[in-house]
């Protein structure tokens, strides 16, 4: 199999159900291409699973950490998310917290190599839940799962732009309460790395690229995708007014 594929692969053990989320995960050993995976799964709707294979490619194509998606079979030919397992336990059980604005979530994440691209990818998806049970961490490393909520298409535009629940820029631009920020937002640092995010996410065959590593054949497929390149000529926009809010907003002039 192609390795810029996703894997699809068929579950061969008993389910082992692990946390207590809304759609319950479960650990299980998966066959893909002649080779055994251990997995972390669920089951999901057909919306929900094209958005986790597309979130898991976008962000593994521009380097974040997140699993390696698997597209599952079951012994009843019903299909499920999964991803390899990392190993790891998320944040919460570290914080014992799932409050995403405790100060103790900050004193972690704010050290994260990654929480800048992590920041403009959930901006770019428009994915509201992100707090410490879908990041993983192995007090050191963190990995990011669950994106099953972004990319409401019912509920917004490409250009949208109105406030929502990004708690990675709240913590990247310490906009959260209860919190003492001792160190100054270097904001046209942070602009500089926006700039140079976008210029990949903004190539005119980005998301094709994306579409090719996705060998399923959906017209729910067809429509998230246009929609993210659809977003990607408001997102620099978008994401520069949240750095510098008291700059004219271009996107809706």
């Amino acid at each position: 199999m192609n390795n810029d594929l996703i894997k699809i692969g068929r579950i061969i053990s008993d389910p082992e159900y692990i946390g207590d989320g809304i759609n319950c995960a479960f650990k299980c050993i998966a066959y893909c291409d002649k080779e055994e995976y251990s997995v972390i799964a669920k089951y999901l709707s057909d919306v929900e699973i094209l958005k986790e294979i597309i979130c898991s490619v976008l962000g593994r194509t521009i380097n974040l950490p997140i699993p390696e998606p698997i597209l599952l079979l079951d012994k009843d030919n019903k299909f499920c998310f999964g991803s390899i397992d990392v190993g790891y336990p998320n944040l919460f059980h570290c914080l014992n917290t799932e409050d995403p604005f405790y100060i103790e979530f900050h004193s972690v994440i704010k050290n994260w190599s990654d929480l800048e691209s992590a920041t403009f990818f959930d901006e770019f998806i428009i994915n509201p839940d992100r707090h410490s049970g879908n990041l993983l961490y192995n007090g050191k490393d963190i990995t990011m799962i669950d994106h099953g909520f972004s990319m409401q298409l019912n509920v917004v535009t490409p250009d949208y732009n109105k406030e929502w629940n990004n708690i990675l820029f709240n913590h990247l631009l310490c906009n959260f309460a209860d919190s003492s920020c001792n160190h100054a937002i270097d904001t046209s640092k942070l602009t500089n790395y926006l700039n140079m995010w976008c210029e990949t996410i903004c190539e005119d065959n980005f998301i094709d690229k994306i579409d090719k590593k996705i060998p399923v054949d959906s017209n729910l497929k067809n429509e998230l995708l246009s929609f993210l390149k659809d977003r990607s000529y408001f997102i620099q926009d978008i994401i520069n007014n949240k750095i510098n809010p008291t700059q004219m907003d271009f996107v809706n002039v």
